[in-house]
């Protein structure tokens, strides 16, 4: 087992929806842009896109959709209304894919209130194979592609350089709050990054002129430091809980088609 597993998530696991049903079908795209950390704006670009995700895809994207307050309800127009436009029909999407979103919000099965991935889930489990969208970019993409990818979305070639030599040296958490930092124009993150839902939370409270910066000293865990000089930057384990541990999603993986 990886050193970096032996720590406990101690973080929030945004399985409460304090926003439920805030965040409207509208929103997405643009909030995608401006307040998704990469990993969700590829999936996010990758659906409009193809139309489509395939299993990896769909677990990661769909939870953290749910973290960020989409309802049952928006979930089920939101993915249907993708893949009718690509070679799903209405009838193949209820009968292959309603059943799954139902059950990843705890309304089917055992009923679970399934969480979103962290970053260390995104990290170190189910890496993407060809054809995949899931993952986390800074760990599972090619250097060149990523630098790409990010001179695409125009960030300044010294940032860039900067999140290179942070994947180069295997510090995949520490190059997303850069990530952050340069696509929100401010010089420190003020947080210890630990969980996508977090990413945007804090994004959303920057660009609304309400948040006030954390300072690291008020984290109860900090497994990123424990890790930045001797390996991987990657978050602490989940916190074992009330809710679905994320290791164990065997019952709603079942759900899923590998299409």
């Amino acid at each position: 087992m990886r050193k970096e597993m032996l720590h406990a998530y101690v973080g929030q696991d945004y399985s409460i929806q304090k926003n439920i049903g805030k965040v409207s079908l509208e929103q997405i795209d643009p909030l995608s842009g401006k307040s998704f950390p990469l990993c969700m704006r590829q999936l996010h670009k990758a659906l409009r896109e193809n139309h489509h995700l395939r299993h990896g895809g769909r677990m990661q994207y769909g939870l953290f959709l749910k973290g960020i307050g989409l309802t049952l309800d928006q979930a089920l127009q939101f993915w249907r209304s993708e893949f009718i436009k690509g070679k799903v029909d209405v009838d193949k999407f209820d009968k292959a894919y309603a059943y799954s979103i139902r059950h990843m919000f705890g309304k089917e099965g055992k009923r679970t209130d399934y969480t979103p991935y962290s970053c260390m889930k995104v990290i170190l489990s189910n890496p993407p194979s060809q054809g995949d969208y899931h993952g986390c970019p800074f760990r599972h993409s090619d250097p060149e592609l990523l630098k790409q990818k990010l001179q695409s979305y125009k960030l300044a070639p010294g940032g860039i350089m900067q999140i290179l030599d942070l994947v180069k040296g295997m510090h995949y958490q520490l190059a997303c709050q850069k990530y952050f930092e340069l696509t929100h124009n401010i010089d420190d993150a003020g947080f210890s990054l630990n969980h996508p839902n977090q990413y945007f939370m804090e994004s959303q409270k920057l660009l609304s002129g309400g948040r006030e910066v954390k300072k690291e000293a008020e984290m109860p865990h900090r497994g990123q430091e424990n890790t930045a000089s001797n390996g991987p930057s990657v978050p602490p384990s989940h916190q074992h809980n009330t809710t679905q541990p994320l290791d164990d999603m065997g019952d709603l993986d079942s759900y899923f088609l590998d299409e």
